[in-house]
């Protein structure tokens, strides 16, 4: 948990102040892995604030797959896990006195990579690995804007996300051949249809993730193979909802001509954050 008050001599003023360096560079967001609810985060999220920059935070793999009584245990089904962990962030920075969301945080991330994780090899076994990936998806999700009204969260609300691998998901519904855009649809198709997918929502789903979803994913693919691979069939499939890259680090690349790239791909593509 690198956003907590340990960690103040990484990131705050007083100390190397990591995030006015990003800040210095050009970045706009820093996005967010470590998270223990048990921490309060509002240093953090005030220093970002005051840098200019939004912050992603991410739920650890702590509920799917490692606390006792994890979503593996409850065939992921993941809503009694998430949700008092998520309450716990609402409590320990992410909402402000007033009920209201802190205004540096902007995105939080369900799960990273969930496609590898809940459960391990879900983008290559049979058909039920996507299935009960997007199970885990929904329920979490469900959980979360459940915290949310019990905290009676109030004013301009953060959008979610679930950041997926760009691996080809052969064992997906559709787009067996696209990095990436299967479990984005495998996982579409479960906001509009959770019945199919074995969850019953305590909420309404579907109208949270139509209003407060953006897609995400990693890659360490050349901007190139984003601009073909990918994009396209994005846009062609998801006509208004947005995406971004969560991690994007090309190894062994000319960085200079990729991240040029990658750039103007996000200008010419109004979808692509």
């Amino acid at each position: 948990d690198w956003f907590c008050n340990e960690a103040v001599p990484l990131w705050g003023r007083s100390g190397r102040g990591d995030l006015r360096v990003m800040k210095q560079l050009g970045a706009n967001m820093v996005r967010l892995y470590g998270n223990n609810p048990e921490n309060d985060h509002t240093n953090f999220l005030d220093e970002a604030l005051e840098q200019g920059i939004s912050v992603s935070a991410g739920m650890s793999d702590f509920p799917y797959t490692q606390m006792w009584g994890n979503c593996i245990s409850t065939d992921m089904n993941c809503f009694t896990q998430v949700k008092p962990l998520y309450a716990q962030n609402l409590r320990n920075g992410f909402l402000r006195p007033d009920g209201t969301y802190h205004p540096a945080l902007k995105y939080m991330n369900i799960l990273n990579e969930p496609d590898l994780k809940v459960p391990a090899g879900a983008d290559t076994g049979g058909p039920e690995g996507p299935v009960k990936m997007a199970r885990a998806m929904i329920s979490a999700f469900d959980a979360m804007l459940d915290a949310e009204i019990e905290a009676g969260v109030t004013g301009p609300l953060i959008n979610f996300t679930a950041t997926f691998s760009f691996a080809i998901c052969s064992a997906c519904s559709l787009f067996k051949g696209t990095p990436a855009l299967g479990q984005m649809t495998q996982l579409h198709d479960a906001m509009h249809h959770p019945e199919n997918y074995g969850y019953t929502p305590k909420h309404d789903i579907l109208a949270a993730y139509n209003a407060r979803f953006t897609h995400s994913f990693n890659t360490q693919s050349p901007a190139s193979a984003i601009q073909y691979q990918f994009l396209p069939s994005y846009a062609e499939y998801f006509t208004s909802t947005p995406v971004y890259i969560g991690e994007y680090h090309r190894l062994l690349a000319n960085q200079v001509e990729d991240v040029g790239l990658i750039l103007s791909l996000a200008q010419q593509n109004p979808l692509f954050l």
